[in-house]
C-alpha cells in the first residue's frame, strides 16, 4: 500500500503547487531606459497584471500599441476555473480511472505550461505587430523577448519566468511521477484483468492488493 499512498502524495503535491501558483507571478519584465533610470516592472499573474502598468500603457500609446489590460481578458477571467479543473483531474488520476485510461487524466497538467507559453507568445506577437498607423512614433513590428534580454526602441528589456511558472512546472512533474508510479502499481495489481474504465477498488481501497480469491463476496 505504500506505493499507492505515494501516488496520492504526488497528486496532492501537484494540487498544492497549482493552488500556490495562482497567487504568484507567472512571468515578469523589467524595462530600463535613460529617461527611466529606476526602471519599470510588469508582472503577469494568471488572472491579472501588476506593476507599472499605467506608465507602460502610456509609453505603448506613443508607438500605437494597445493597452496591456486588453490582453487575454477571457483567459484571465477563466483562470480560477482552469486551476480548479486541473487540480480535480490530478486527484481523480489517483482514484477514478482504470489503468488504461489514467493517462488521459494527466493531459491538462502536462499541457498547461506549454499552453501558457503559447498564449504568452501569441499576445506578445499580436500586440507588437498590430500597431496603430496613426501613432505619434513609428517603430517596425516586433515581438517582445519572453526570456532574456531584448530591445524595444531605446528601452532595454529583461523577461524571466516567475515563481508561478516554476510551480506549474513542478506540478506537471508531480503528476507525471504519480502516473508513472501508478502505472507500475497497476501492472502488478491482482485485479488488473478486472480493470476497465474505472478502477474497481479506487486504487487505495482496502482490497486493492488482495488477490481476487480472497475478496469477501457480499
Amino acid at each position: 500500500m505504500f506505493r499507492r499512498y505515494l501516488v496520492l502524495t504526488f497528486a496532492a503535491l501537484a494540487v498544492v503547487f497549482y493552488a500556490i501558483a495562482y497567487f504568484q507571478p507567472m512571468w515578469g519584465w523589467y524595462l530600463s531606459a535613460p529617461q527611466y533610470p529606476q526602471g519599470l516592472v510588469m508582472s503577469v499573474y494568471l488572472d491579472r497584471l501588476t506593476g507599472d502598468i499605467t506608465e507602460i500603457n502610456i509609453l505603448n500609446h506613443y508607438i500605437g500599441m494597445a493597452h496591456l489590460d486588453e490582453a487575454a481578458k477571457l483567459e484571465r477571467s477563466l483562470a480560477i476555473y482552469g486551476v480548479c479543473g486541473i487540480g480535480l483531474m490530478s486527484m481523480l488520476l489517483v482514484f477514478f480511472p482504470g489503468r488504461r485510461y489514467a493517462k488521459y487524466f494527466t493531459v491538462p497538467a502536462l499541457l498547461f505550461p506549454v499552453v501558457f507559453l503559447g498564449m504568452m507568445y501569441y499576445w506578445m506577437y499580436r500586440f507588437g505587430h498590430e500597431l496603430s498607423p496613426d501613432a505619434p512614433v513609428t517603430v517596425p513590428p516586433f515581438t517582445p523577448t519572453l526570456v532574456g534580454q531584448g530591445q524595444i526602441g531605446n528601452f532595454h528589456t529583461l523577461g524571466l519566468p516567475g515563481a508561478g511558472f516554476y510551480l506549474i512546472l513542478g506540478s506537471a512533474l508531480a503528476v507525471a511521477a504519480a502516473f508513472l508510479l501508478r502505472s507500475r502499481v497497476c501492472a502488478g495489481c491482482a485485479h488488473a484483468v478486472q480493470c476497465g474504465a474505472v478502477c474497481p477498488h479506487l486504487f487505495i481501497g482496502k482490497t486493492a492488493d488482495a488477490p481476487p480469491s480472497k475478496l469477501k463476496v457480499l
